[in-house]
């Protein structure tokens, strides 16, 4: 829920910090990751960077989100962000890191609207962000706790045995767990995240979809056709 106060800001001064969104989100993925170059490691993707959609997507949600509490002050729309919160939790995203994003946006905020960032409005900004980061880490949360994954070590080993030509476009992989454990559960149709470590060093995550939860292949352990 939007104070009454904020919601006087927010909707005076969106048009001129949704128009500067763009320069904004560019500044602070700039000085994010040369002051925290570990953050790319795994969490994102160099190619939506290099492109510019991770900082168009960025802006989106934010004025997007900004716009749905001026529609309805009394309401948070989580529904808005189950998109977003899905992909995080696809990345293994943790609660700790929203304070690391809200000091370096904030600071890009100040850097580039100046002087019009007084007192009020950045107080008033700073109340949608964590509304925003509140709803998404909720979700985020009960999303972990469906899938039995500890957000801190969201990572397992697994082991391609089978690699099958679907269709001149289409390859399925089928993998076992490395470590024989039990397989989460899982449904055809869902996603999985995949990470590799690139030769310079740095982790890159991509999702892939799951065609078949379950198959024989892997001795006495189930695994998963990818």
């Amino acid at each position: 829920m939007l104070s009454f106060e904020s919601e006087a800001v927010i909707r005076a001064t969106l048009p001129v910090v949704s128009e500067a969104l763009d320069e904004i989100t560019a500044r602070f993925y700039g000085t994010m990751f040369a002051e925290r170059p570990e953050l790319l490691d795994g969490v994102f993707n160099r190619g939506n960077q290099a492109s510019g959609d991770q900082r168009k997507a960025l802006a989106g949600s934010i004025a997007a989100f900004a716009q749905a509490l001026l529609a309805d002050a009394d309401t948070r729309p989580d529904a808005l962000l189950s998109r977003i919160a899905h992909k995080h939790a696809a990345l293994g995203v943790t609660e700790d890191q929203y304070t690391i994003i809200h000091q370096y946006l904030f600071r890009a905020i100040g850097d580039v609207l100046g002087e019009a960032v007084t007192a009020e409005v950045a107080s008033a900004w700073d109340e949608v962000y964590w509304l925003m980061a509140g709803a998404l880490v909720a979700q985020e949360a009960r999303l972990y706790q469906e899938a039995q994954v500890d957000p801190r070590h969201p990572w397992r080993q697994w082991t391609v045995v089978k690699r099958r030509e679907e269709t001149p476009d289409v390859t399925s992989f089928l993998l076992c767990p490395a470590d024989d454990g039990p397989l989460p559960p899982a449904r055809a149709g869902q996603y999985v995240s995949v990470r590799v470590l690139m030769p310079d060093g740095v982790h890159q995550t991509r999702q892939y979809s799951l065609s078949t939860p379950r198959a024989t292949g892997c001795g006495a352990s189930p695994s998963s056709a990818w």
